[in-house]
């Protein structure tokens, strides 16, 4: 990787004018003596953001401030109010488009040209949540007998902990800012140490549109801020998007400290199976719809269908085809527009994908693609599409998530061999079934352990349900239902209200 890019990189970081203290209460709050950390851009491992780490004081000033626009603001105002606020920071997500999306990719090389349609998405999210606040139904009147009335009623939480991953740091903010500020609650979010600045760049946009101080509060900093935010008294629900481990570790913290509900979305491991007669519709096609759907974020993606399992009779040609398909897939400098597949997110992240590659030839696994150390990426935490063949089911890189470009190709005979391969882990945040047999296509769906089964029978591109889109995970992939008219019912509490007027 050469360094021909830092000059315009680094005047680009100058111009965003992005304050690495904590979003407090409306403010980026100065914090004498503390600690900071500085993000590293995977490119070339060249020192980029410099923030605060956030400690408990600033954590409890970021609580206190939501707390105090909760109570004294946000909660009783108005749902058209709201609507227009959520809907004004929309606008200027898609206004500052560039700016937010750059932050990503300096902090974790995200390339360019991928970044820039992320503002769209979250900007989507936000508009979804502020549109439905006048459109999902409220509550009920419960029957009762004459002279008395219960009214069964949706409310706010109140306030929301917020922790974020780094694989989508703007989009994954929005996906949480949109319900929990539409279903009436303040927020204080704790982006990943990787990427902060876009997070920090959002909250001064939602100041700007007049959202008011301390509904959005913005906590940079690394695991103990997380862990500081998860055990505040003061917070009255969490939700997370992240590692099975941390999250793990956020249901550990919480036990250990107060009671308050948990939304979770972790690991996954999601399979993608191909019967034979999707060869109708030509294996190199449905070879390239694949890798590009596995190796997306550079396979950074928690839902990537990265265990591909094919019939038998199918098996060697569609190998041929998914090669074929990912070695087209150049890793190369994300700073240039025609760069399309970046470097990892760390030095850390690449170090453990690497081992992953070791540990699947070590298994017994063919290896067909090899993406470590790509030509060109020296200096970069750089690996390629890397396609493993004849996995065994018992090999680490078929059951454990690698959040990285390395698909398991597996064979299988029949339907009952696919579903239990499909199943052989713990995770079950999604699955594809490539099939023109949409009987057995809907049996599968029925057992497969997925929040989302997804059911192709075309190569044809067509518009799915974008944002209404609702799941839930299950196993060791979480609970709790995210997106669409559902999950914003996850950041609300039902209470009722009985009269007795006799």
């Amino acid at each position: 990787m050469t360094n021909d890019s830092k000059p315009d990189r680094h005047s680009a970081a100058n111009q965003l004018q992005v304050s690495g203290n904590p979003f407090i209460g409306g403010e980026a709050r100065d914090c004498p003596g503390s600690k900071v950390r500085t993000t590293i851009y995977p490119a070339d491992g060249s020192e980029g953001f410099t923030f605060v780490d956030c400690g408990p004081d600033e954590v409890d000033a970021a609580v206190v401030a939501a707390r105090t626009a909760w109570e004294g603001v946000w909660r009783d105002i108005g749902p058209g109010t709201r609507k227009q606020l959520l809907l004004a920071l929309a606008d200027a997500v898609i206004a500052n488009g560039e700016k937010l999306t750059l932050c990503d990719s300096l902090d974790i090389g995200k390339p360019v040209t991928a970044a820039a349609g992320e503002a769209f998405p979250a900007a989507g999210f936000l508009r979804y949540y502020a549109e439905s606040i006048d459109k999902v139904f409220a509550g009920n009147v419960a029957p009762t007998g004459a002279g008395a009335m219960e009214l069964q009623v949706w409310r706010p939480r109140g306030v929301v902990g917020a922790i974020t991953p780094w694989n989508f740091p703007l989009i994954n903010a929005c996906f949480k800012l949109g319900p929990a500020l539409a279903a009436g609650n303040t927020v204080v979010i704790k982006p990943s140490e990787l990427s902060p600045r876009s997070t920090l760049l959002l909250a001064q946009l939602a100041r700007d549109v007049g959202i008011p101080d301390g509904v959005i509060n913005v906590i940079p900093g690394g695991g103990a801020t997380g862990d500081a935010l998860v055990r505040h008294p003061g917070v009255d629900m969490l939700t997370f998007t992240g590692s099975t481990a941390t999250g793990k570790a956020v249901l550990r913290s919480v036990s250990d400290s107060t009671i308050k509900p948990v939304l979770l979305e972790c690991g996954g491991k999601s399979p993608e199976i191909l019967f034979e007669d999707m060869a109708s519709l030509g294996l190199p096609g449905v070879a390239s719809q694949v890798a590009r759907g596995a190796l997306w974020n550079q396979g950074q993606v928690c839902v990537a269908r990265s265990r591909i399992l094919v019939q038998q009779g199918i098996y060697e040609p569609f190998l041929e085809a998914l090669v074929a398909a990912a070695a087209t897939m150049v890793p190369g400098d994300p700073a240039l527009p025609t760069t399309m597949f970046g470097p990892l997110a760390s030095a850390r992240q690449c170090s453990q994908v690497e081992d992953y590659i070791q540990s699947g030839v070590e298994d017994g696994a063919r290896l067909l693609l090899d993406g470590r150390n790509p030509a060109g990426c020296e200096g970069g935490s750089f690996v390629g599409p890397t396609i493993f063949a004849d996995v065994p089911s018992s090999a680490r890189i078929a059951k454990e998530e690698i959040f990285g470009p390395v698909l398991c190709v597996m064979p299988f005979a029949d339907e009952d061999e696919a579903m239990t391969l499909a199943n052989s882990t713990d995770y079950g945040l999604a699955a594809t079934i490539w099939t023109r047999d949409l009987v057995r296509a809907n049996r599968m769906a029925g057992h497969l352990q997925a929040g989302k089964v997804r059911i192709v029978a075309s190569l044809a591109e067509v518009e799915g349900a974008g944002f209404c889109h609702s799941a839930e995970p299950c196993g060791q992939s979480g609970y709790g239902v995210e997106g669409g008219p559902n999950g914003l019912r996850s950041y609300m509490r039902q209470q009722s209200i009985e009269f007795c007027m006799g």
